[in-house]
């Protein structure tokens, strides 16, 4: 997107121009929505309700992209439109349809202004026709479109093949309910770094604070903030919390640590399992790896805030190719393994238009050949802690019986209730499967498999 000067200067303080260009590196440079708002709001001058409502239409534009296009279609037709100029109609479109309160008149002069400004008169008048055309209209009804997957694919705004990956596991009910929970607003959850009966002192702390919290019903470490920032709290300066998603708190307590093993992380980054791990350890010792020195920097940093460094050795390594000294086994292995991320969907919406089906099956070829190296790393009646924020069965299920299916050395550790997890995401196989309608977070895939004599 090419930004006029005389645009910049007029729109300085505009929280919807701000937002264009946000929308633009995500939706045309395919950047990372956290990264770049999380970016935009360290430096932002608005005041804090514009960046809260920034916020709330960036993210609502990209959730609701197939939607709004939806909407927009009968007015555009075959007239070729410039991407910025479809991303400035979408974000008009979503405040007229999502947000109650801002006055429709007010909607259609800035997009106007701002279509004028950054373009011509004419651009001016085009984008005006579209809006005020569209309220005067009735809205597209979905029940028009015939096709099923067609109709959830626009309805809740997500790639076509991903909807049919879900109609394969689920019913339609069942489908339609994880597809309507994407699209909600997603809160922020905070791991403890205390142990689990300190966690009602310190949500008493927080609210004091003026912290809206509550208990997560996944995770006895977990909590839910419902209002503010809780990376401004004084909890989070002293490393009695992290952010983490509550799926994700399960990960480390289900290796059982007693606090004494030898312990590997193979894909560290950002961080939040390795803290946790190394929260449980007392002589043993953890190896954290991951490819990215600089997101392992980032996980050095969560460490250090933490008090947790002592416990730790960092190594920037491709864990397919690790080799630690004096071939060293380890009790427990955890591979948090890349995945397609498609549990991810609600936080971060840009996911569910770039992923596709090859993604898939190359993420899961990636994820056995990690199998294949741990295995060789843990000792024999060692731990392996496998977990993807992925709803995929290729990448999940189909991957270990694969693995298994090599290796008839490895046996699926099945969890139970000393396991401390809730029993509706504990699958017939004894894995833990989280579906995103179930508790409102990420989706996730966890698997303990244990190394036979």
């Amino acid at each position: 997107m090419k930004t006029r000067q005389k645009s910049e200067q007029k729109f300085a303080d505009n929280l919807r121009w701000h937002a264009l260009k946000l929308l633009d590196q995500i939706e045309h440079r395919h950047q990372y929505s956290n990264i770049i708002v999380d970016r935009f709001l360290k430096d932002s001058q608005l005041s804090n309700q514009d960046n809260r409502l920034l916020v709330k239409i960036v993210y609502g534009v990209i959730q609701r992209r197939y939607t709004l296009n939806y909407y927009l279609k009968p007015y555009i037709k075959h007239r070729k439109v410039d991407k910025w100029v479809e991303s400035l109609l979408r974000l008009s479109v979503y405040q007229l349809v999502y947000l109650d309160r801002i006055p429709s008149h007010a909607v259609v002069n800035e997009a106007v202004s701002i279509a004028k400004t950054n373009g011509h008169q004419g651009l001016g008048n085009f984008v005006n026709g579209v809006l005020r055309s569209f309220i005067r209209s009735e809205r597209p009804s979905f029940v028009d479109i015939t096709d099923v997957s067609e109709r959830l694919s626009i309805q809740y705004s997500i790639e076509k093949w991903i909807v049919d990956k879900l109609l394969e596991m689920k019913n339609f009910e069942e489908t339609e309910a994880i597809l309507a929970s994407l699209i909600e607003e997603p809160f922020v959850s905070a791991r403890i770094n205390l142990p689990v009966d300190k966690r009602s002192q310190l949500m008493d702390d927080l609210k004091a604070e003026g912290f809206d919290v509550e208990e997560s019903p996944l995770s006895p470490f977990g909590i839910r903030c419902l209002k503010g920032n809780l990376i401004y709290s004084q909890a989070f300066a002293d490393g009695l919390l992290t952010i983490q998603d509550e799926s994700s708190m399960l990960v480390a307590p289900v290796g059982n640590l007693k606090g004494n093993e030898q312990v590997l992380d193979a894909c560290s980054a950002p961080g939040g399992k390795a803290t946790h791990i190394a929260s449980f350890l007392n002589e043993g010792h953890l190896t954290a790896l991951d490819i990215s020195e600089s997101k392992l920097k980032k996980v050095s940093e969560h460490l250090h805030r933490m008090d947790l460094e002592d416990k730790v050795t960092l190594h920037v390594s491709d864990a397919t190719k690790f080799n630690p000294k004096n071939d060293r086994l380890y009790d427990i292995i955890y591979l948090d393994a890349p995945c397609s991320g498609l549990g991810l969907m609600r936080r971060k919406p840009e996911i569910k238009y770039q992923k596709t089906q090859d993604d898939v099956l190359g993420l899961a070829q990636i994820q056995s050949e990690l199998l294949e190296h741990m295995a060789s790393l843990l000792k024999v009646g060692g731990t392996l802690v496998y977990s993807t924020c992925t709803v995929t069965v290729e990448e999940n299920e189909q991957t270990l019986i694969e693995f298994i299916q090599r290796h008839p050395n490895f046996s699926i550790d099945k969890f139970n209730e000393e396991d401390n997890v809730p029993s509706d995401i504990v699958t017939n196989e004894g894995q833990i499967r989280i579906w995103p309608n179930q508790y409102h977070t990420d989706g996730f895939f966890i698997s303990r498999l244990i190394k036979n004599n």
